[in-house]
């Protein structure tokens, strides 16, 4: 690793520092967090790739990684991430609360920085979604292992860049993409979130990278109008089915329809940040451009 990198990784790891939120952590009280809830989907499988599942007490019913989680009599299930049964979670009586930013709503995020000490996610980067897992195992002191998922994870992210660099070089051109995250209303996502991230970072162009909402909803005739080369229908957090992707494919003025790129894929391995990302990217990549 680089200078810089093990700077950083030392950094979390043996002094205090401040997450997204503005709340400070000290490395010192790693072994004082003994049960842990998570509110994140991504930040629990990351916890639990790094050797913490034994101190998860508490996880969203969307917590579906690692697989049997929400089987395990040892874990109880506090609601959805948007639906958290505050009370329940404190019945927990948990030393640490895991959110994000933006999967949590303010309101929650209040109640329980009042009361618990919180890790605060926001991740809009590929590489702050790996520093995700560095500031995990520096909160329950797990320096190898996530040291370890961090080096791959950016070992991935320059690999998967030369790759797309090689095949722009060759010729070949960089696909317009329209990414679904919602129908009726139809929504997509701009240039200010983590899965733009995944599609830029993996040779995509989004087609609506400019628009102002980070969410924004889009009419049929902005799709129609976006002209996108692919669009893809993901598996979360609209559940997109073949029956969606059969609605486009009839569509001729839409060059997606034509060449037959209206796709279904997965949608945990585009949005999901962390330790998923790591296989995430390659499957993005991979996925964009059929190699």
């Amino acid at each position: 690793m680089d200078a810089q990198t093990v700077a950083l990784i030392n950094s979390d790891f043996e002094t205090e520092w401040a997450d997204a939120g503005g709340v400070k952590h000290a490395p010192a009280h790693a072994t004082e967090r003994r049960r842990i809830v998570s509110l994140v989907p991504s930040l629990t499988e990351t916890l639990c790739s790094i050797g913490g599942q034994n101190r998860l007490v508490g996880c969203t019913a969307f917590c579906v990684h690692p697989q049997g989680l929400l089987k395990n009599p040892a874990v109880t299930v506090v609601g959805g991430t948007k639906t958290v049964l505050c009370e329940k979670v404190l019945a927990l009586k948990p030393d640490l609360i895991l959110m994000n930013l933006e999967e949590n709503k303010k309101d929650d995020i209040e109640f329980f920085r009042s009361r618990v000490e919180c890790y605060m996610d926001w991740t809009r980067t590929l590489e702050t979604g790996l520093e995700s897992i560095v500031k995990l195992g520096a909160l329950i002191g797990a320096r190898e292992p996530a040291t370890n998922l961090y080096k791959q994870g950016i070992d991935g992210i320059k690999t998967i860049e030369a790759r797309v660099s090689a095949l722009l070089k060759s010729g070949r051109p960089r696909p317009a993409l329209f990414y679904a995250i919602w129908r009726e209303p139809w929504m997509s996502i701009n240039g200010d979130t983590f899965i733009h991230e995944m599609l830029t970072r993996s040779g995509a162009r989004n087609v609506f990278a400019n628009w102002t909402e980070r969410y924004p909803t889009v009419s049929f005739n902005d799709i129609l109008s976006a002209a996108p080369d692919i669009m893809w229908l993901p598996s979360e957090p609209y559940s997109f089915q073949e029956k969606h992707r059969a609605e486009w494919l009839n569509l001729p003025g839409l060059p997606a329809a034509q060449t037959g790129r209206v796709e279904c894929v997965d949608g945990e391995q585009v949005c999901w940040f962390g330790v998923r990302q790591i296989a995430g990217l390659e499957y993005t990549f991979r996925s964009l451009w059929k190699v």
